[in-house]
């Protein structure tokens, strides 16, 4: 491990700028921003080039307590994805407002893919309430929302509920673990809109 920083200073003072490009096996090429890459507050600290020329910035922001967040951008501004991780992960700004959360919901995880018209969110939280109370919340929502196809399953530790509608176009899936008295619970929910 001894010789890790001085290869990281060897490369960055052989770029020169602290950057360099390599090509991929499909023709495109990757820019990789060291420093932008370490600093860990970048919106491009990698840039995809494909063979048509397209390109995708994946940038890298960390807080002070650790969490991370990446995320990518098209070349024409779009945000292609986003990834978070840590205790200060928050949930992204189109995140639907009307799904509930438990009072004690802490975010650990969230994660939005977009895919031509269809937005995919992910989220992680653990929470200190009754896993089975907070299930009935969540199945009482899905109930509520008109899907054309609704789906529980209910064990001793493990609680689900999904809704899709029949043309694919939204679709919601809650998981919540029910760990013992003295932990918290975790659920993951994921949410597809078209």
């Amino acid at each position: 491990m001894k010789w890790l920083m001085p290869l990281f200073i060897s490369v960055i003072l052989l770029t020169g700028c602290g950057s360099f490009t390599f090509s991929d096996d499909d023709d495109g090429e990757v820019s990789i921003n060291l420093f932008g890459l370490f600093s860990g507050d970048t919106d491009d600290a990698i840039t995809v080039t494909d063979k048509d020329g397209a390109e995708q910035s994946i940038g890298f922001k960390q807080d002070d307590d650790g969490s991370i967040e990446v995320s990518g951008t098209s070349d024409d501004g779009e945000e292609t994805f986003s990834f978070g991780a840590g205790a200060s992960s928050e949930l992204h700004e189109e995140f639907p407002k009307e799904i509930p959360f438990p009072d004690s919901a802490q975010i650990v995880g969230t994660q939005r893919v977009a895919d031509e018209n269809e937005v995919m969110f992910t989220v992680q939280f653990i929470f200190e309430e009754d896993a089975a109370e907070v299930y009935e919340v969540y199945k009482d929502f899905v109930h509520g929302q008109n899907y054309d196809d609704v789906q529980e399953m209910e064990t001793d530790v493990n609680f689900s509920v999904q809704g899709a509608m029949e043309d694919k176009s939204k679709s919601i899936s809650l998981s919540v673990t029910n760990y013992a008295e003295d932990e918290e619970n975790m659920a993951v929910l994921i949410v597809i809109n078209d």
